[in-house]
C-alpha cells in the first residue's frame, strides 16, 4: 500500500521591506446589517514562525499554495470575546497540537507590542489559538504584554475601523471584560490575494 504524502508546504518569506509579507483580510459584519468593514493584518513569518504557524494552520491556501482552496477561510462567525484596556480578543478557537508550548514561549518578546499589533492569547499555562488586537499605548501595559504574549502581526489597513469597533463594543462589555450580546462578529479571515 503506498504511503500517504503530506501536502507540500509553501514557505512564506519576509522581504527586506514591508512588501512580500503575507497579509490576511479579516472581515467583520454586524448582525442584520451585513459587512461592517475589513481589517488587513500582515504577519511576521520569519521573526515568529511558530506563532504564525498557529494562526495559519487552518488556512489551506496559505500553507499549501493550492489556489483551488484559496477561498477557504480560517474563521467563520467568531464573536469578539473580551475587551480590556490592553486589547480586543477574538473568540477562542480549538487548540492545535502543531506547535509545542516551548517553541512559542521562545518567541515571546521578538516582536514588541503597540497599537494595532496582533498577538496570541494565553491562559495561565498555555497558549490557545485565539488572538487579540493590541489597543493600548501605555508603556507599562506594553511592557507587560511583551513579557507574556507572542505578537505575530500588525494591522496594515483598517486601524480606524478597529477603534470604531472598540467603541461600538463598549455597551456590550459586562463583568470581567466579557462581551455579551454583541451584534459584531468576524465572518471570514482570508489570504489577501484571495480577496
Amino acid at each position: 500500500m503506498p504511503s500517504k504524502r503530506a501536502a507540500r508546504v509553501q514557505k512564506l518569506h519576509e522581504g527586506t521591506g514591508d512588501d512580500n509579507l503575507p497579509v490576511f483580510s479579516i472581515f467583520i459584519e454586524k448582525e442584520g446589517e451585513g459587512q461592517y468593514g475589513r481589517i488587513d493584518i500582515e504577519i511576521f513569518v520569519n521573526k515568529v514562525p511558530k506563532s504564525c504557524e498557529i494562526f495559519l494552520h487552518s488556512c489551506p491556501a496559505a500553507l499549501t499554495g493550492d489556489k483551488r482552496v484559496s477561498k477557504l477561510s480560517l474563521v467563520r462567525q467568531h464573536r469578539f470575546l473580551r475587551l480590556t484596556n490592553e486589547g480586543l480578543q477574538v473568540g477562542e478557537r480549538p487548540v492545535s497540537r502543531l506547535v509545542s508550548l516551548s517553541d512559542i514561549e521562545n518567541e515571546i518578546g521578538r516582536v514588541n507590542h503597540g497599537i494595532g499589533v496582533v498577538s496570541l492569547c494565553r491562559s495561565s499555562n498555555t497558549f490557545d489559538e485565539s488572538f487579540f488586537f493590541c489597543l493600548t499605548d501605555n508603556r507599562t501595559e506594553l511592557e507587560s504584554l511583551d513579557k507574556r504574549h507572542t505578537a505575530f502581526g500588525r494591522v496594515v489597513y483598517g486601524l480606524e475601523l478597529l477603534f470604531l469597533l472598540r467603541d461600538a463594543l463598549i455597551p456590550y462589555v459586562k463583568e470581567g471584560c466579557v462581551i455579551e450580546g454583541s451584534p459584531y462578529a468576524i465572518s471570514d479571515i482570508l489570504p489577501k490575494a484571495a480577496t
